[in-house]
């Protein structure tokens, strides 16, 4: 076989064998020998569409001596080759070493490595060690270098004695058995894709012939796995998702453990908050470890819809008015006119506090009035719902109308204060995360804020018996269609406002309730098997429904979604980022007990 080139391609680990054994040699010293059997051997190993590492030759059969320079040692010959287009690669070369005598480990016996950007055209060393600090079934990194996409680096890696290092006699007859390895690190993104089917076919945990049912839990029989978001499946970067009962999306990133949620359009991969790791393992699953130290509210108040942005901008406040006493009979109109600080009310209808039984429930498009006898008044308020006893309602002021408050508390949102629960995630990545920024990605975090039914507040004949439901409420608890899109204003970007708002502070957020119910969740159902199950409450987003009161999405303690008033203080808060497309793991399977561990 000593003709014959074999190549074999893996996907993480290529060795070539070193056995160097004692053996004694005529003359004044007896050195190491490199014995094998095959010398023209070739080995590649990585992602036929991204970075390959080749070694060339897989086994050697020579003596190593003294030698005055590195470049009379014995040589290996390493290409690295990135056919990716768009996205950089990395590797690492090591030494997986078997066993090795205490006499080797001597500042004599090293490895240089030289690298060639020109094709092998010329050589500069950039590495030279020793195995001062190897030892017997041990990994001895040598080498770690990142390769652009559209980039071939050459190497050589020599093994060879120093002759001017001192007396090397006692190196003579000695034993070093080892591998050279090289490994080519996977991207998370990749791993999920090589693992993702379709989630709108029936598959191995999936029984529907239409895929996965969102109106339902995540199941041994409604999803478990890995699995491409329908609609996606063509773009540049389909969207890959984790859902149900998987054990194996656990990271071990920046010194915290994290769960995979997904991957982005742009090739990143979305990352939740999962605690502290213990001795390298992310063993938590429930309970308090698994979010921050301290709960938190969205926000302080929930008394205006304002409060259910992550950031918000104008604030109404609502405010309740007892009716059924007044005696006076109050005018309702359907709009107003404004002029010279004043509003005047149009088309207006008009019964007693006393008669309010039974005319709430029939103001129909006569939300506007000046709780009063009159038509005019400096303020005018606008009610959007009622009762039998009570009308709730926001004040208006210097001629705005209902549509300007909404447009300023919603759509046309300033973004410039930051909610009860950002400033807790913000504290605690300035305190633990800054220096991981590199890593992220800028993508949007989803706040939407767009309306489903608008109800009362709907001046043309919206119904005051009814609340305001946002867009999340309807995906949740009526389509049942989780979405990944995001209006331009509710995407909380960095600086990326290609794409979203650029309000944010650092590039971090929440995961959304659209995502949760990928995952595995759905409203009010309970759900204690799946991975974003922790039995303890926990914020998430978008909002949810406003009554006089902000309502937002949580995950309750029993793993299902559900609303709750925004300023409740019982909430936990789990942080989540996105890693960089191309961002790899240099080791581990997912396990709790071996997560994937981030470069």
């Amino acid at each position: 076989m000593n003709d014959i080139n074999n190549k074999i391609s893996k996907k993480s680990i290529l060795f070539i064998i070193f056995t160097i054994i004692g053996v004694l040699l005529a003359g004044t010293y007896a050195w190491l020998s490199y014995r094998t059997q095959d010398t023209a051997m070739v080995l590649t190993i990585g992602d036929i569409k991204g970075l390959t590492v080749t070694l060339t030759p897989y086994q050697i059969n020579d003596t190593l001596s003294p030698v005055g320079a590195y470049s009379d040692g014995i040589v290996v010959d390493v290409t690295a080759q990135n056919k990716s287009t768009t996205l950089g690669d990395n590797f690492k070369l090591y030494y997986a070493v078997d066993t090795i005598d205490s006499a080797l480990k001597n500042e004599g016996f090293k490895y240089t490595i030289t690298k060639s950007t020109d094709n092998g055209s010329s050589y500069t060393q950039v590495k030279e060690g020793n195995f001062l600090n190897a030892s017997n079934n041990n990994n001895l990194e040598i080498y770690n270098e990142g390769v652009p996409a559209n980039t071939t680096y050459k190497y050589k890696v020599y093994l060879w004695i120093d002759s001017s290092n001192g007396n090397q006699s006692n190196m003579q007859n000695k034993s070093f058995v080892a591998e050279l390895r090289a490994t080519v690190s996977q991207s998370l993104y990749n791993m999920m894709k090589e693992q993702a089917v379709m989630d709108n076919v029936k598959s191995n945990y999936v029984t529907n012939n239409n895929g996965v049912q969102f109106n339902a839990v995540s199941s041994n029989t409604n999803g478990k796995g890995v699995y491409t978001r329908s609609g996606t499946e063509n773009t540049q970067y389909p969207i890959y998702y984790y859902r149900g009962a998987v054990t194996n999306n656990n990271v071990l990133f920046a010194n915290f453990c994290w769960k995979i949620v997904r991957t982005t359009d742009t090739g990143g991969v979305k990352i939740i908050y999962n605690g502290s790791p213990s001795s390298g393992k992310c063993t938590n699953t429930t309970g308090t470890a698994t979010q921050l130290v301290s709960t938190s509210k969205f926000n302080t108040n929930s008394n205006s819809i304002a409060y259910v942005g992550y950031m918000y901008g104008s604030v109404y406040i609502s405010t309740s008015k007892a009716m059924t006493d007044i005696t006076e009979v109050y005018q309702y109109g359907t709009s107003f006119t404004y002029s010279n600080g004043t509003y005047t009310l149009s088309n207006t209808k008009s019964f007693a506090g006393t008669d309010w039984a039974s005319n709430y429930n029939k103001l129909n498009n006569n939300h506007y009035t000046c709780l009063s006898t009159g038509t005019t008044c400096s303020s005018i308020y606008y009610i959007y719902y009622t009762n039998n006893s009570t009308a709730y309602y926001i004040t208006l002021t210097g001629g705005k109308s209902v549509e300007d408050a909404l447009s300023e508390m919603l759509t046309n949102s300033s973004n410039t204060t930051n909610s009860t629960v950002k400033t807790a995630v913000d504290n605690w990545y300035s305190s633990n995360m800054t220096s991981y920024t590199n890593k992220l990605e800028d993508t949007p975090w989803c706040n939407d804020r767009s309306i489903y039914q608008l109800n009362g507040w709907n001046p043309n004949g919206g119904d005051t018996t009814k609340y305001l439901y946002f867009g999340g409420y309807s995906r949740a608890y009526s389509t049942y269609s989780p979405s990944l899109s995001c209006n331009k204003n509710d995407a909380f970007t960095k600086e990326n406002v290609a794409i979203g708002n650029g309000k944010l502070t650092y590039p971090v957020g929440l995961i959304t309730a659209d995502e949760i119910m990928l995952g595995g969740g759905k409203i009010d159902a309970y759900n204690s098997t799946y991975y974003l199950y922790t039995n303890e409450p926990y914020w998430s987003g978008p909002p949810y429904f406003y009554t006089r009161y902000a309502h937002g999405f949580n995950v309750t303690s029993s793993g299902y979604l559900h609303s709750c008033f925004i300023d409740n203080v019982t909430v936990g808060v789990r942080p989540a980022v996105s890693l960089k497309p191309g961002v790899r793991f240099a080791s581990g399977d997912g396990s709790a007990n071996t997560p994937y561990v981030i470069e």
